[in-house]
């Protein structure tokens, strides 16, 4: 208690960077205060699916939660939310010659649901949307099953590799005539849980299998034709209003030049989306709460942004960049965290000369960073490039996130508190540097 006392004391004069990193370091690893704040989203709201109830929820703990901690010019950016609803049914059974498999499934977000009886048809398996193109005619009628694995080799990348089955897969077969879609679960682990997510456009119902009923349909289908039928009863509903959360420490020098730090307020439905992005939105809060609590007083306006619908269709993205576009300020930098709260080991950004930021890494190094990277900010964040944003996205320790990520596994008891925190004093690390110094030119 007597340390922390003597740091409030410190004079408010821009620190220098190992003072900066040290005043962060102690504050925030005693006090914790990104898990606590974890802690709240996922027990008092849970998963906040775009268009819920329990959206609605976080936004008013969003707003309650920035207010309390004495963020300034606390306010909701509103935007126009896709209202998509899973339903109770959900179900998936092979007949093979020998006999019945009943298969893990999850709906695929926006996908229709099916008729009460289901949808029964044969299956056939495909690696990519290139062969559903090669085979066109051929799987009009047929439930096409998309099996292609995480590369084992990538050490990154593998959602990305393997990730246009889910998005854009299902359109691609009902254009030559398929009656549904079921695709492998994004995700190395072999287990029977299976990963929603959302597609695009799919005009026919798709769901998610889990790894491990992949291998097992798989496998059937190498010994002879199967049929299924899956039944969903997910569906579309008529857009809601929602909004996304703003709060901040406005600059003492120069108000009008802004730096955004955020992730995004909702969540699949699952689970109650801990890391996925439950992690992001509370490592933003925490981080603009630590540089208040430390005495900090950044010369140009520091905001946290809490992105809602970024799942679905990322209107509270669009929102804010309207409403950042006609409001006159100066966006510096969006600096996202949507990768997990798993510990940090980079920044990606798209500033073009990263030789000039090294300096900062004397503050990030204590929280984990080890470089800065080529790359973006994230989806929330992209759209204030536009208006000149440089771009800063926390990429920490990828391994686990996609064993739990789109599940009913992404739960509070797999983010380890330290870990989190150090994403959170990073993020504050490096949005204190960009207030005091600017970008260099």
């Amino acid at each position: 208690m007597v340390l922390l006392s003597g740091l409030v004391a410190i004079s408010l004069l821009s620190p220098a960077p190992s003072d900066l990193s040290d005043r962060l370091r102690v504050r925030g690893m005693t006090d914790l205060g990104a898990y606590s704040l974890l802690t709240e989203l996922t027990t008092k709201v849970g998963g906040r699916m775009s268009g819920s109830a329990n959206a609605a929820k976080a936004v008013a703990w969003g707003q309650a939660t920035m207010t309390r901690l004495g963020f300034q010019n606390v306010h909701l950016v509103p935007c126009m939310v896709p209202h998509w609803v899973r339903g109770d049914v959900e179900s998936c059974v092979a007949r093979t010659r020998t006999g019945r498999m009943d298969l893990k499934v999850c709906a695929l977000g926006t996908s229709p649901g099916t008729p009460a009886a289901g949808v029964t048809a044969e299956v056939v398996e495909v690696r990519s949307l290139d062969e559903v193109v090669r085979l066109g005619d051929k799987l009009k009628g047929k439930i096409v099953f998309y099996n292609r694995p995480f590369r084992p080799e990538l050490i990154d990348g593998q959602y990305g590799d393997a990730g246009d089955q889910r998005f854009q897969g299902p359109a691609t077969a009902a254009k030559v005539g398929a009656v549904a879609t079921l695709v492998r679960s994004l995700t190395q682990f072999v287990d029977d849980y299976p990963h929603t997510g959302t597609t695009r456009d799919p005009k026919i119902p798709c769901a998610a299998l889990s790894t491990l009923a992949s291998d097992r349909l798989s496998a059937a289908l190498r010994k002879g034709p199967v049929k299924v039928t899956l039944k969903l009863s997910c569906k579309n509903l008529p857009d809601v209003p929602s909004a996304s959360v703003v709060g901040e420490v406005t600059g003492s020098e120069s108000p009008d030049d802004v730096v955004v730090m955020g992730g995004h307020l909702d969540s699949w439905d699952l689970a109650t989306g801990a890391h996925d992005d439950g992690a992001g939105v509370c490592q933003a809060i925490e981080a603009l709460r630590v540089i208040k609590a430390c005495g900090l007083k950044p010369k140009r306006t520091v905001r946290v942004v809490l992105f809602m619908d970024e799942e679905i269709g990322g209107r509270g993205a669009e929102a804010y960049f309207e409403a950042a576009k006609a409001g006159g300020q100066r966006h510096l930098a969006g600096i996202e965290s949507d990768s997990g709260g798993f510990n940090p080991r980079s920044f990606s950004t798209d500033f073009a000369d990263r030789s000039k930021l090294e300096t900062w890494l004397e503050d990030l190094r204590p929280f984990g960073i080890e470089r800065l990277e080529a790359g973006g900010g994230g989806a929330d964040v992209a759209p204030l490039a536009k208006i000149g944003a440089t771009q800063f996205g926390l990429s920490p320790d990828i391994q686990r996130y996609f064993d739990y990520h789109h599940s009913a596994k992404d739960t509070l008891d797999k983010v380890h508190p330290r870990e989190l925190e150090m994403g959170a004093l990073a993020m504050a690390a490096l949005a204190w540097r960009i207030s005091e110094d600017g970008l260099p030119r």
